[in-house]
């Protein structure tokens, strides 16, 4: 550019940084409009010159190609284009165009360089690759016509659906469906279109949206088929519509609603089915958090009666002790003339049965004050311990075979486990076989048909030697395998089991005086597991 004003001159270049650059340093032709707007035909693109801030604006949006290479000017201000692949109506007010190529009935889309001339009458000439053109833009009348568009195929999976075939959703044309339901697995579709345009259908542009899914149009211009892939659940309407030759969008779209269905277990009746599960679990949550409590509460009951009754004992025990100190003195009387008499009438079979009769529940009285005497003097620390050397194993051995008789009775299968080494430790045997008559009684008596009792293998490192005691009777309950060893408690399903509620309680008195402990194990293949732990040398 030259200003004769001020003699100033300028260069301006292509910058690809720069939009407002011009498009391309090659210019095939410039042209001057009626408002003395510039414009240049380059090889990038339609460029308008702006005064004001010395640059340019370009336009290739809907060209048919940015090879520019004449300009023109009708009597309505449209610029008339000539590009490498068509020839071009520009409206450069609204910024619109209009494409024409051989399909419209130009004799080439390939213009020559240069080649264009207006004469006064307003006809425009334009030279091509192949010849010229002449035509007066006044005389050509814009194709209004806008054609009918139809939906012409479904597809699912780039399957042509059947038209009322068994298992197929269309029982008619789809071009005179309008609503197709569809399983979850049919998500997949193609939906085929086309307008009925005859003078140029090349010429005609297509529009879709898949409401539902899409916010905006789709434009396209040559395929005539929307693709959809994984359609979600749900209903969607899918519309078409169609624009003229002239690019004028008026015409009614085509609608067709698609509905895919949900998979069974995402279906109004599987929820509902789900809701009504969930009824049931939390009507089984509370129903069974009612019963837990209620259990919990019974135990509580029971509890606080056994606490009731423990402070009834608690006021009569010493009534009892001294009782029991009365009666203990004559029934050792009564023992042992008993005993002399048994002797002297071993003859006498019927007068013996009775007199072991005698025997057996004198000592058995006898036992009862004894276990009376040793638990009140255990539980005022009255009780004391006299420690010396004794062979565990033999003590184990000989308890087992003095209860071997009653398991027999009873048709248990009774057995006793111990390694090969002999075991000695420090203990009080009278305590100690308290202890073992006790626990071995109480394995036996609540037994359904197995017993076992093991002396565990000894570890020199731990000092401490454990004795297991196995039955598969009624399973202690968990909240119980503290309680078990207070004096006088007594669970409700052993009530049919004679038993004074004493035995454990004194037990566990004597085995911490031993510095040992008595628990109850978690229950293993439905056995009770009793485990007695005392120390090698309990006064070190």
């Amino acid at each position: 550019s030259y200003n004769n004003r001020t003699k100033e001159s300028r260069i301006y270049l292509h910058d690809p940084e720069n939009k407002n650059s011009i498009p391309s340093n090659r210019i095939n032709s410039m042209f001057e409009d009626k408002n003395n707007n510039l414009w240049f035909a380059t090889e990038g693109g339609l460029a308008k010159y702006n005064r004001t801030t010395d640059n340019f604006t370009t336009y290739t949006s809907g060209f048919p190609s940015s090879f520019i290479l004449s300009i023109l000017e009708d009597d309505k201000s449209n610029l008339w284009i000539s590009t490498s692949r068509g020839l071009v109506c520009f409206n450069p007010e609204k910024e619109n165009l209009i494409n024409y190529t051989t399909i419209n009935g130009i004799l080439n889309d390939q213009f020559n360089f240069n080649a264009a001339y207006k004469d006064s009458s307003g006809r425009m000439y334009f030279g091509s690759v192949k010849g010229m053109i002449s035509f007066n833009p006044k005389e050509i009348i814009k194709n209004e016509f806008i054609p009918p568009v139809y939906i012409t195929s479904f597809q699912v999976f780039n399957q042509e659906l059947g038209i009322a075939e068994k298992g197929s959703p269309l029982q008619k044309s789809i071009t005179y469906t309008e609503k197709v339901i569809l399983d979850y697995d049919q998500s997949t579709v193609n939906i085929g279109f086309s307008a009925l345009n005859y003078t140029a259908p090349d010429m005609t542009e297509y529009a879709y949206k898949m409401e539902g899914l899409d916010k905006n149009w789709t434009y396209i211009k040559r395929n005539r088929t929307a693709y959809f892939t994984h359609l979600p659940t749900g209903t969607y309407l899918f519309k078409v519509k169609a624009s003229s030759s002239g690019g004028i969008w008026k015409g009614e779209e085509r609608k067709l609603t698609i509905v895919i269905l949900p998979p069974w277990w995402a279906s109004n009746y599987a929820y509902a089915g789900y809701i009504l599960l969930g009824t049931l679990l939390i009507f089984g949550i509370v129903w069974y958090y009612h019963k837990t409590a209620t259990e919990k509460n019974k135990r509580k009951f029971e509890i606080l009666a056994n606490e009731k009754e423990k402070e009834i004992f608690h006021a009569k025990i010493d009534f009892f002790t001294n009782v029991a100190h009365e009666i203990r003195t004559p029934l050792t009387l009564i023992r042992g003339p008993l005993e002399k008499v048994m002797k002297k009438l071993e003859d006498t079979p019927e007068i013996q049965n009775n007199l072991k009769i005698m025997e057996r529940n004198t000592n058995r009285l006898i036992d009862l004050t004894g276990q009376l005497l040793d638990f009140r003097q255990a539980e005022i620390n009255g009780f004391s311990l006299n420690f010396t050397q004794a062979n565990i194993s033999e003590l184990l051995e000989e308890t087992y075979l003095s209860f071997k008789s009653l398991a027999e009775q009873k048709n248990l299968q009774f057995t006793l486990s111990m390694p090969p080494a002999i075991l000695n430790a420090s203990i009080d045997q009278d305590a100690f076989n308290k202890i073992m008559n006790n626990l071995f009684s109480n394995a036996i008596k609540y037994a359904d048909t197995e017993v076992s009792v093991s002396l565990l293998p000894f570890v020199d490192t731990d000092q401490i030697f454990s004795i297991e005691f196995r039955n598969n009777g009624y399973l202690i309950p968990f909240e119980m395998r503290e309680k078990i060893f207070e004096p006088f408690l007594r669970l409700k399903e052993t009530n049919k089991h004679r038993g004074t509620g004493i035995g454990l309680a004194l037990s566990k008195s004597l085995v911490q005086l031993h510095k040992g402990i008595l628990l109850i194990k978690e229950p293993e293949n439905n056995f009770n597991v009793f485990v007695l732990s005392l120390p090698l040398n309990p006064e070190n």
